[in-house]
């Protein structure tokens, strides 16, 4: 429908590790990000494998870096695998349930 009606699409917390923790808070967010460079590739590059879509960055800018270091060498999006494999690896959890 975006498509059709030549209307952006945007991206946002696309780096989500899942519903933040305030004990373990390390982030100035108010979800939990992922922070290792691996998954925020894999991240990024799944959101800019569309090309209808743009995409956000992180609200801490403690992570900008690494989402532009992701960005700049995105390709191929990566496999279901990696993805579920992800999931399992980082802890990710739905942010909105």
């Amino acid at each position: 429908l975006c498509k059709t009606r030549n209307v952006a699409v945007q991206t946002i917390k696309s780096i989500s590790r899942g519903p933040q923790d305030d004990a373990t808070k390390k982030y100035n967010m108010w979800y939990a990000p992922l922070d290792e460079q691996e998954a925020i590739d894999h991240a990024v590059h799944w959101a800019l494998a569309n090309p209808q879509v743009f995409l956000n960055t992180a609200a801490d800018i403690t992570l900008l870096p690494k989402v532009l270091e992701a960005a700049k060498a995105a390709g191929e999006r990566p496999s279901d695998e990696t993805m579920e494999a992800d999931i399992e690896k980082y802890g990710i959890t739905p942010l909105f349930t």
